[in-house]
């Protein structure tokens, strides 16, 4: 007797070497990394590739956009991201969801225009991408994306103008009189100095080590400790905190830029990346 293979048992047999065939090989030579990775890691950046969407001029998936428009600025910088996390370990449905925090970003669903009135820039304050923070400085994240940005806004023809506010947690005791001896030394115009040495010594936020920093600033100390008490500044304190939260902001750091919340990884590489990307959105007007 005969057996008859089913309609849908050939079409299986036929097709399904035909569509893996057709599938698109990925471009490792365009990615960042790729030719570097690891078995497990390029096959989890290719189930990425695969299945997550770009969203800049072209609309395909990652992988569509590498091999219809190997130019596209978006899918390469998504595909190069999609490497660095893969080879942080994360699986394949951590990096999609990311891929969509940068979309995001860059496409957020209401952009902010929170008050910079008064704010001393680090940088140059008419750069195109202006990046401000809402920190505690006991906060250890706090610690790596601000001394991040603080860097950026420095180096020489830095397109990052850098502004501070305070967003203390009440988690952390000295969370509150860190901002204080911050906001007491923006009084005599040495903010900045105040921030760089609040976070290198984070570990150290005393009373005591607030003066010996105003000390080692040259600030008028006994001014210096009173204003830290001033009613006015902690009045400004709370007003930060509040338009933090306002701006969508529930745990420190919170971070915009040009006013659109930054949902991504707060490290050097990844704001680096985003700020790129800021500056070619930037130009495309």
């Amino acid at each position: 007797m005969r057996k008859w293979i089913s309609t849908a048992a050939l079409a299986a047999i036929l097709f399904a070497p035909l569509s893996k065939a057709f599938a698109a090989d990925v471009p490792w030579n365009l990615i960042e990394g790729g030719d570097k990775l690891s078995k497990g890691h390029k096959a989890v950046v290719e189930e990425v590739l695969r299945t997550a969407k770009s969203y800049g001029a072209c609309k395909g998936t990652i992988l569509d956009c590498l091999t219809t428009a190997p130019d596209d600025k978006t899918a390469r910088m998504l595909a190069n991201f999609a490497v660095r996390r893969a080879e942080s370990n994360k699986d394949a449905s951590e990096i999609t969801e990311s891929v969509e925090n940068r979309r995001l970003s860059a496409y957020p669903p209401e952009v902010f225009q929170p008050v910079m009135d008064g704010l001393t820039v680090s940088g140059n304050p008419k750069a195109p991408v202006k990046v401000l923070i809402y920190a505690d400085f006991e906060c250890p994240y706090c610690l790596v994306a601000s001394t991040a940005i603080r860097k950026i806004s420095l180096e020489p023809s830095s397109s990052v103008a850098y502004y501070f506010k305070n967003f203390p947690l009440k988690s952390h005791e000295q969370s509150v009189p860190a901002a204080l001896a911050f906001l007491a030394a923006t009084k005599q115009g040495k903010e900045w100095e105040m921030h760089d040495l609040l976070f290198e010594n984070q570990d150290d936020l005393t009373h005591e080590s607030f003066v010996a920093r105003a000390k080692k600033l040259g600030l008028d100390v006994a001014k210096f400790e009173a204003d830290m008490k001033d009613a006015a500044l902690v009045s400004r304190l709370r007003a930060e905190k509040i338009e933090g939260m306002g701006c969508g902001v529930k745990k420190s750091p919170g971070v915009l830029i040009n006013g659109k919340p930054y949902l991504g990884l707060k490290t050097e590489t990844e704001l680096r990346d985003r700020i790129q990307e800021e500056l070619r959105l930037i130009a495309k007007g």
